[in-house]
């Protein structure tokens, strides 16, 4: 509640309740304060470009007073309990303050032509003899340079005013009083629209009773028809369809703000890389305030399962099959979001961007992860590619902002959709405790006698490579490839088929069983070739495992000098060279261990992740209070 007054959202932007008595002694206020202030005359073209344009939504969040010129505003406002009998028009208002603060207060006139200032100072006077006119600056009529804006700002600051009337028309002089505020210490900015000629007498008000009727905008249309009539059309179209849709839609306040995960198979995260994403940020989202929502697969995730780590989960059936079982859960948890009503959608994968389109038409801010190139996936068949490069085509076009993982993915975003996405990378769990669960004696291992692989068993992972590698090598180290299967039955058998004496195959492991395999390993392999930051990369850093990977250069961006690459265009050969290097060489791979644990403490922190991911959220006004 600023200075007193009870704000009431409209379309997002908070009006204050008040009449010209209230308004102006809050302006007061804010004139004393010897801070500079910000002040609009805000009608329906303002409310309703600031739902439909994030950039001017946020500077009218952040006005100190926001009168409510126009009557659906004083409407919306009765609605919601008050009892306004009138609305707060700008021109009127400042005729009201200038009558009502002679000296010592000072006003100050920016805008408009020499000739229309001249009158209005003569009619400033006739309101009020006893009014100071401090000083008057019509502003070039061409594009401003900075040099100008700097001479605005110490002419303005010269005359020391306690209200600077700015009259530019439309949205510029909002935007042009958020952007200077910070070259002054004091006055009050006030947006009056088109206050300077009707107050000057260049051109007439509106009839009292169209004005009483809420059809001031007709009458200016009538007046200047080819110049207004495009803008009235869209920006009054534009209240209409936001305030039905809000109605029918309604949104659900509250202390917190609200934000789904939508696209991943759901926590706890037994699957890939998406699913720790979800976990991990959203239980520490949790933490700090905000109502976070998890929308989980069935059958993947299990029923029954309400919360988790502080989320809460919603979990509905799909489609298990490879091409539309993820397409087909979003499109559900879509819907079901659209009931919802959250304040924000993190929606994972760019296969999913189209629902964006539905989700943003819903009132809904939207995040899109869209990972690496999904479309080169072995896995995809050619439809399937299609729509995924289709997908990355529109990502920008779906969502309100493009997040990328790694810096690679930017690149190749920025080079072939002039589309820069904004670079946010994982964070890694740090796992310094030893875990001793008896997974070794499962499997017959023995601590650093075996090597490592941790990954789905799909083509794009690349196990086939590390098979036929170590076949050639065999050195005497075990081979373990640790991961499931779901859709890929054929690529499974080919594994197998590659597999030599020494290959173990445990299937998923998790949790302490997964921790022990890892901690425990003479090194882990990572012979994908992937564009993208890996989780599971991420996670044996956390842990301290030494590190052999192909030298790509998404990899080599995460894990910089703290592991042991191999030639990414002759992978077998050089695989199985650097096993042999490694396997023959405790005290390198005791090098690599410490280095990769220090590389993810101080270069992935889920804490600081989390904290980007607010800055984020509350660029879109999303944000806890």
């Amino acid at each position: 509640m600023k200075q007193g007054l009870r704000e009431i959202h409209v379309l997002g932007t908070p009006v204050h309740a008040c009449t010209y008595a209230t308004a102006l002694d809050a302006a007061k206020t804010l004139a004393r304060s010897g801070k500079p202030a910000k002040l609009s005359a805000c009608n329906t073209h303002l409310v309703a470009l600031a739902r439909h344009d994030e950039s001017f939504g946020r500077i009218m969040q952040d006005f100190d007073l926001v009168l409510p010129d126009g009557y659906p505003l004083v409407w919306a406002i009765n609605h919601e309990g008050e009892k306004l009998q009138d609305r707060v028009y700008g021109p009127y208002f400042m005729k009201y303050a200038i009558e009502n603060a002679p000296a010592p207060w000072r006003h100050f006139f920016f805008g408009g032509t020499p000739e229309t200032l001249e009158r209005l100072v003569a009619s400033a006077r006739s309101f009020n003899p006893q009014t100071v006119i401090a000083g008057t600056l019509s502003p070039p009529f061409r594009a401003w340079t900075g040099k100008d804006e700097e001479d605005f700002a110490a002419t303005i600051k010269a005359a020391d005013a306690d209200f600077v009337w700015v009259a530019l028309g439309g949205e510029r002089q909002e935007r042009w009083i958020a952007r200077n505020l910070h070259r002054h210490s004091k006055g009050v900015f006030c947006a009056v629209g088109d206050a300077f000629e009707l107050l000057a007498g260049t051109r007439p008000f509106a009839p009292a009773w169209m004005q009483k009727h809420g059809l001031t905008w007709l009458y200016r249309l009538c007046q200047e028809p080819r110049r207004l009539w495009l803008r009235y059309a869209k920006f009054n179209s534009l209240f209409l369809f936001y305030a039905l849709r809000d109605s029918v839609l309604p949104r659900r306040g509250g202390p917190q703000p609200r934000i789904a995960f939508l696209g991943s198979r759901g926590v706890p995260a037994r699957y890939s890389g998406f699913e720790t994403v979800v976990e991990k940020l959203g239980s520490r989202l949790a933490v700090r305030g905000y109502e976070v929502t998890v929308y989980n697969r069935f059958p993947h995730a299990t029923r029954g399962l309400r919360r988790y780590e502080g989320m809460h989960l919603v979990t509905l059936p799909t489609i298990p099959t490879k091409s539309l079982d993820t397409i087909v859960h979003t499109a559900l948890s879509s819907l079901h979001a659209v009931l919802r009503r959250y304040d924000l959608i993190y929606l994972c994968g760019v296969g999913n961007a189209v629902l964006g389109v539905l989700l943003r038409a819903a009132g809904m801010r939207v995040v899109l992860n869209v990972d690496g190139a999904d479309f080169r996936r072995a896995k995809w068949g050619t439809f399937a590619r299609l729509w995924l490069r289709t997908s990355e085509l529109l990502a920008s076009h779906c969502a309100d902002i493009v997040i990328a993982d790694n810096r690679e993915i930017v690149r190749r975003y920025a080079a072939s959709y002039k589309v820069t996405p904004q670079f946010l990378s994982y964070g890694a769990i740090i796992r310094s405790e030893r875990v001793d669960c008896g997974e070794l004696a499962r499997w017959g291992l023995e601590p650093r006698k075996y090597i490592l692989f941790v990954s789905r068993l799909t083509p794009e992972n690349e196990a086939e490579i590390l098979l036929e590698a170590y076949a050639r090598w065999h050195g005497g180290m075990k081979l373990v490839i640790c991961g499931s299967t779901n859709y890929e039955t054929q690529y499974y058998k080919k594994l197998r088929a590659l597999a030599v004496d020494g290959v173990i195959f445990t299937g998923a492991r998790f949790e302490e069983a997964y921790w022990e395999l890892s901690q425990k390993a003479a090194f882990f392999v990572m012979p994908a070739a992937i564009e993208a930051t890996r989780l599971v990369l991420l996670d044996q850093m956390g842990m301290g495992a030494a590190i052999l990977y192909r030298d790509v250069p998404a990899t080599r961006e995460v894990i910089d000098n703290a592991g042991e690459p191999f030639d990414s265009e002759n992978p077998v050969a050089s695989l199985c060279e650097k096993i042999e290097l490694l396997a023959s060489n405790p005290e390198r791979c005791a090098g690599l261990r410490k280095l990769s644990l220090r590389r993810a403490e101080e270069a992935f922190s889920w804490r600081e992740v989390t904290d980007e991911y607010e800055k984020l959220f509350a660029s879109l006004g999303v944000a806890t209070k």
